[in-house]
């Protein structure tokens, strides 16, 4: 049992009358309070408060022990201010990202929520790039090769190979492709952006720097996900972000072709408006720049 930390709740406690409402100052939840108190009370033998369902009161025992740590539970509060290790990281926030990301970004707020109980996150996946400016998000996470717009804060995550894919079945059926221009000959399956309604173009490494390709395509979806289900059924070739397509070419459900043709990569993007960041988008920030890292070890 971590004594001075029970210090620290307990004062809280007796000064705001309530769990819920030294919940509220620490940035966790009345049961974490509870449980905390409770652990050590049955600890040490001894009940610090009465507790009843209209009041919360010190016994003598909880009187005693807080005179005592009064001082001590102050500092130490203080101290971890200082050091910047807030004792909670509490509050909302929401962020928009692409679906692709989805596994990476679950991964590092389950932890993150773990730690952090009071800490509120509203996630959107989508494959289109949301305003910032206007208050609804306070963070995007994106695939994008360049970020164009100087009026945001642009943190690169990581690196994102561009990939041409296609279900072994297809391929057995219609041939493999050698070069780009091979692709006339194929079932093509396009990605829309949603909030442009512009068709993502296909792009290839060529001499000089990259070629862009518009094709003719025969089906045309509006999100990642479900450009990489329609590849895997056969319904053509696709071209994406790598993000998410490992444990199907892993399985082999879809293999790469065109890979000596492969572009220069794009980049996972985290992006938000000018200004400061709170505790709580600052503690986000970090979970995603940490996840981004372990994954290119």
């Amino acid at each position: 049992m971590d004594t001075l930390r029970a210090a620290v709740v307990v004062l809280r406690v007796a000064e705001a009358g309530s769990f819920a409402g030294a919940a509220r100052a620490l940035g966790v939840t009345p049961a974490a309070v509870a449980r905390l108190v409770g652990r050590f009370e049955a600890t040490h033998g001894a009940r610090l408060f009465r507790r009843s369902t209209r009041a919360l009161s010190l016994t003598p025992d909880g009187e005693r022990f807080l005179a005592e740590v009064r001082g001590p539970a102050l500092a130490l509060a203080a101290a971890a201010s200082r050091l910047g290790a807030p004792v909670g990281v509490a509050g909302t926030v929401r962020v928009t990202a692409a679906a692709s990301l989805a596994p990476t970004l679950l991964h590092a707020l389950a932890s993150l929520m773990e730690r952090y109980p009071a800490l509120r996150v509203e996630l959107a996946l989508d494959d289109h790039f949301a305003d910032l400016g206007g208050g609804r998000w306070d963070l995007a996470v994106r695939i994008a090769p360049r970020i164009a717009d100087a009026s945001l804060l642009a943190r690169r995550l990581a690196p994102l190979p561009l990939v041409t894919l296609a279900a072994p079945a297809y391929l057995a059926r219609h041939g493999v492709p050698l070069t780009p221009d091979d692709l006339a000959k194929h079932r093509l399956i396009g990605l829309r952006f949603p909030a442009t309604g512009r068709v993502m173009p296909w792009l290839f490494r060529a001499p000089g720097g990259t070629r862009r390709l518009q094709p003719d395509f025969a089906l045309t979806v509006d999100g990642s996900d479900a450009l990489r289900a329609a590849t895997v059924l056969g319904a053509g070739i696709g071209q994406a972000g790598s993000e998410g397509t490992a444990a199907l070419l892993g399985s082999r459900g879809l293999v790469t072709v065109l890979d000596a043709y492969a572009p220069p990569p794009w980049a996972v993007w985290m992006l938000r408006a000018p200004g400061p960041a709170g505790s709580a988008l600052a503690a986000v920030m970090d979970a995603f720049v940490t996840a981004f890292r372990r994954k290119k070890k």
